[in-house]
């Protein structure tokens, strides 16, 4: 008894269905996965990760799969992270100008203050050169 494509849930495309042999351990679903397997595929488990360990990447996904409800959703979430990281960004920005700001302004005060100190040892030396000279 041959084995169809309508007798095992699986389709092929309408060209395809006749041409496919006849064997029912090529046409179904799980002698297709153990075929993919045998060439060295790596299987999942449960949680997403593959046999070597590795998460699967999100381009695996079959396109034809996913929900155009959820990819709305998904870009919408995708806008508020980039958002509130975009924020943060700007705020660690501006802490960061008023730091360095606030930076200037003591190196400023402080050179202004070295300065004026110059100045007095520089009296003081002249005045002591010349009390050096009077005698």
């Amino acid at each position: 008894m041959a084995t169809t494509s309508q007798d095992l849930n699986f389709h092929y495309p309408p060209g395809l269905a006749d041409q496919t042999p006849s064997t029912s351990s090529y046409h179904t679903p799980a002698a297709t996965a153990n075929s993919s397997h045998q060439r060295g595929s790596p299987t999942s488990s449960p949680d997403g990760r593959s046999a070597s360990g590795l998460k699967r990447k999100s381009d695996e996904k079959d396109p034809d799969h996913l929900d155009p409800e959820s990819e709305g959703a998904q870009a919408a979430l995708k806008r508020q992270r980039n958002t509130l990281a975009a924020r943060k960004y700007r705020q660690k920005r501006l802490d960061r100008i008023s730091e360095l700001e606030k930076a200037l302004e003591d190196m400023t005060g402080e050179r202004d203050s070295l300065k004026l100190q110059l100045a007095r040892r520089e009296a003081e030396v002249e005045a002591l050169r010349e009390m050096l000279a009077r005698k």
